[in-house]
């Protein structure tokens, strides 16, 4: 599936970083966890990306259980959706031909594996500033499926 403009704008709101979207993911038993991101990108127009820094409760639920959910809310502009599809971390160390549903590890890694230098995190509050971004790899998406969840489009598949 590939994202629509108004998608990708979306997902990359200016201002140094960025949308904030929410990533749900799940564990084997059935436990969700859900974490607000900063820091998210498009890939190849179908992969959406998030710096990984410090997610460790959804890395563990994405070793059990591969699926995220990313959701973005701007309802003035009616930007109301909910991402679905395989999920991954990719990080440094991987062999670079590895290969996450016809993502190339290197590729991705190339491009968004140092966050800070791309988009620094100027708006960031100084009392909340790490003294420096710790980026461990990238949580990549392919996204199979979007909805929407305006109230008048409540579960509508959109893509």
């Amino acid at each position: 599936m590939k994202l629509t403009d108004e998608m990708k704008e979306a997902l990359s709101i200016i201002g140094g970083g960025g949308a904030v979207v929410h990533l749900t993911t799940c564990s084997a038993d059935g436990k969700p966890n859900t974490v607000a991101e900063r820091f998210v990108g498009v890939f190849k127009d179908e992969y959406i990306v998030i710096a990984d820094m410090f997610a460790q409760k959804t890395r563990v639920n994405l070793f059990e259980n591969p699926i995220g959910v990313i959701t973005i809310a701007h309802p003035v502009k009616g930007r109301t959706w909910a991402f679905r599809g395989p999920t991954t971390i990719l990080q440094e160390g991987l062999p670079p031909d590895y290969e996450f549903h016809g993502a190339v590890a290197k590729e991705v890694l190339d491009e968004w594996g140092n966050w800070a230098e791309k988009e620094p995190p100027s708006e960031v509050p100084p009392d909340i500033k790490p003294p420096r971004l710790v980026q461990r790899g990238v949580i990549i998406m392919k996204v199979e499926e979007c909805y929407s969840y305006k109230p008048e489009e409540a579960g509508k598949k959109i893509l």
